[in-house]
């Protein structure tokens, strides 16, 4: 007569199926997030035209799990005045660089312990750039420039407001 519960057959099933689902749950669960885009490397940058290429870069990709989920930072654009009124990436500051203004001493009052990114709309991020080197060179160490800038946000689908 068969006893309840499981024969040893039974569980040796059990086991591997539970190890396979785990396994296959792991797997999957590199195919999340790890999809986020990196910033090429500074030699490849470089190779691009990219101003500043050893500064730190963010995708648009990783900004906006940043954005998404409402993280503390700051944002800069530093366009001229009315290319930001013409649409903007919500949440952003507008400190052009613009030697008729005072951007420097903009930038330096900004809060030392947060992420600060800057972006404009360069293709070869020239005026997030630029920023993020005036922020860098005023002690700032948590600066990062949105790679590619408004349009590369703009063409992964991030909200722009006018």
């Amino acid at each position: 007569m068969r006893r309840c519960g499981a024969s040893g057959k039974d569980k040796v099933l059990k086991n591997k199926l539970l190890v396979c689902m785990l396994v296959g749950l792991v797997a999957l669960s590199g195919c999340f997030g790890s999809d986020v885009p990196k910033p090429p490397p500074p030699a490849e940058l470089e190779q691009q035209g990219f101003l500043y290429p050893d500064l730190p870069r963010i995708t648009a990709e990783e900004f906006k799990l940043l954005y998404d989920k409402n993280e503390p930072y700051i944002l800069i654009d530093a366009r001229p005045r009315n290319l930001f009124l013409d649409g903007y990436i919500p949440g952003a500051q507008n400190i052009p660089n613009d030697p008729r203004e005072d951007s420097v001493a903009r930038l330096t009052q900004l809060p030392k312990n947060r992420l600060i990114v800057t972006y404009c709309d360069c293709m070869d991020d020239e005026g997030g750039a630029v920023a993020a080197d005036r922020l860098l060179a005023a002690g700032y160490t948590n600066v990062k420039i949105l790679w590619k800038g408004i349009y590369y946000w703009e063409e992964i689908g991030g909200e722009i407001r006018q």
